[in-house]
């Protein structure tokens, strides 16, 4: 009997201690697979993109399709351009997410950031050797 409850406390406290790392690895895999969706998507598009202009340039066959593929292409590029903003933007806001989400499970088990000092320390020492 009393090796039981010995056995169950341990059990209990080792949950309790774990808990915090558990909830972080379950939200780092969930932010994980958010950003790898995030980069095939942007890849696929970008593949499409380019194959796009590709095959528009494969249509050019005299004087006037190379004027229309010329002035297609500055529009291409201004489309590009702005692709890359809402892009990077969307990668800010996972970014901005993530971070929200972590500082919030960190409040939740009452944990303090390592001081500033600390983290500067700390990156020096496991920096790689120039």
């Amino acid at each position: 009997m009393y090796n039981t409850d010995l056995f169950n406390e341990i059990v209990a406290k080792a949950q309790s201690y774990l808990a915090p790392a558990t909830k972080a690895n379950k939200l780092f895999v969930a932010n994980l697979e958010k950003l790898v969706a995030f980069q095939f998507a942007t890849a696929q598009s970008y593949a499409d993109f380019a194959l796009a202009r590709l095959q528009a340039a494969t249509d050019v066959s005299d004087a006037d399709s190379l004027k229309a593929f010329a002035e297609a292409q500055v529009s291409a590029a201004e489309t590009l351009r702005q692709k890359l903003v809402d892009d990077a933007k969307a990668f800010a806001d996972l970014s901005a997410g993530f971070k929200a989400e972590f500082e919030a499970l960190v409040a939740e088990f009452g944990v303090e950031p390592a001081p500033k000092a600390v983290v500067k320390t700390s990156r020096k020492a496991i920096a790689p050797a120039a």
